[in-house]
């Protein structure tokens, strides 16, 4: 009698723990869905910046969903705005009327996120930027929405005039840009750098973008007397590149600078050795032996990050900590809650200024030495080991 009671009490036992793995799972399961946009360049000219990002955006993703801890399960969803304005509102919209999609971290090109933050500030939806530097996204509207994690045209082209003029002592420039909003805000920002430096800008020309044929612009360059020690370009990595292989091509020895538009090893592998000695202000260093680079390794994601990588991964893990501060049922106030969170990550600490717009970002000089970008510091030019164009 005892044994058919133990069996009993096995039997039941072993039900019940059935029952509550059974429970357990269902739990599991019921994690309500949050969906999460990215908009980026995955065609067209830019491409190897936005698979970058996107891959980076997806890593964070994953790793948040890995880690099981959250009271939400995550999903990214992927939208191609092809570095067209068109496009990156079409992507936009279908973001922002999904109304699973709670927020979106977005776009390289200025251009698109100009015409996109309107879409998101009409559905209410935040919009945090990991590339696209033109100031007017933060500081024109102010829209609520929009957050930005990377440093914007005014401090970018303040530091690269700082450091052309006083460390290599090179106060003649000439400029190039193309003639989207994007160059156009370039252009205006490296001026005032230049001229708050006490620098002169001896010519300004605009070009297209698609353009492939700049040797009439760059022979008036160097056909003038005295020649300026520096070309600067405001633009993105296609153009660039083209500048810089023709500047070759006619022997231009000037000093060949810009911004974060050319941080790209697309620049460097579309010049090759033309490449050698170009100067920008870059995005901010990950070491190859990082958390974020050797997580991003082991996925396995077949294109290389990028300098806008960690960017798009950090934007996406602080809306992730902001959406465990604020929960899920109000999109406005998550939209304050991110620009509130002050967020430790891989850029170090991110925070916000009243118009959304980050005071960090961990900008860096860089300069082509054999075909890769390199810090400055670490250089052969800086250690004195190779000249400086320009001189």
């Amino acid at each position: 009698m005892k044994k058919v009671h133990y069996l009993l009490i096995i039997v039941l036992a072993g039900g019940f723990l059935f029952s509550s793995a059974l429970t357990g799972a269902a739990v599991a399961q019921e994690k309500k869905l949050v969906k999460l946009g990215f908009i980026g360049p995955l065609t067209g000219p830019n491409a190897a910046v936005g698979l970058g990002a996107r891959n980076s955006a997806d890593l964070a993703v994953r790793q948040a969903n890995e880690k099981g801890n959250l009271p939400f399960k995550l999903e990214l969803v992927v939208l191609d705005d092809a570095s067209d304005p068109t496009t990156g509102v079409a992507a936009a919209t279908k973001l922002c009327t999904d109304p699973l999609v709670l927020a979106a971290t977005t776009h390289f090109n200025s251009p698109v996120g100009l015409a996109t933050i309107h879409v998101f500030h009409r559905y209410g939806v935040p919009q945090m930027f990991w590339g696209g530097i033109h100031p007017d996204i933060t500081y024109k509207h102010n829209y609520p929405e929009v957050t930005r994690i990377c440093p914007n045209t005014i401090v970018e082209h303040d530091r690269l005039a700082q450091f052309v003029i006083e460390k290599f002592g090179y106060k003649d420039w000439t400029m190039i840009y193309d003639i989207t909003s994007y160059g156009k805000s370039c252009l205006d920002a490296a001026k005032k750098a230049v001229a708050k430096m006490n620098g002169k800008v001896h010519a300004e020309d605009g070009i297209a973008v698609g353009a492939t044929d700049f040797r009439p612009i760059l022979s008036k360059i160097k056909s003038m007397k005295p020649a300026p020690q520096v070309v600067y370009y405001g633009g993105v990595v296609t153009e660039a590149a083209l500048i810089k292989i023709q500047m070759n091509e006619l022997g231009m020895k000037n000093l060949y600078t810009g911004v974060t538009g050319l941080d790209s090893e697309t620049f460097n592998a579309t010049t090759k050795e033309a490449a050698e000695g170009t100067f920008i202000v870059g995005k901010a260093h990950i070491d190859e032996h990082s958390p974020f680079a050797k997580a991003y390794k082991a996925a396995g994601y077949k294109e290389y990050y990028e300098a806008t990588g960690p960017y798009a991964y950090d934007a996406v893990n602080l809306i992730i900590e902001a959406l465990k501060k604020s929960g899920l049922e109000d999109k406005k106030k998550l939209a304050q809650t991110i620009r509130d969170t002050e967020y430790s990550g891989i850029l170090g600490t991110t925070k916000f200024d009243r118009f959304g717009q980050t005071v960090s970002g961990g900008l860096t000089y860089k300069v082509s030495q054999d075909k890769k970008w390199t810090l400055w510091e670490n250089s052969d030019y800086a250690k004195g080991k190779r000249p400086i164009p320009g001189k």
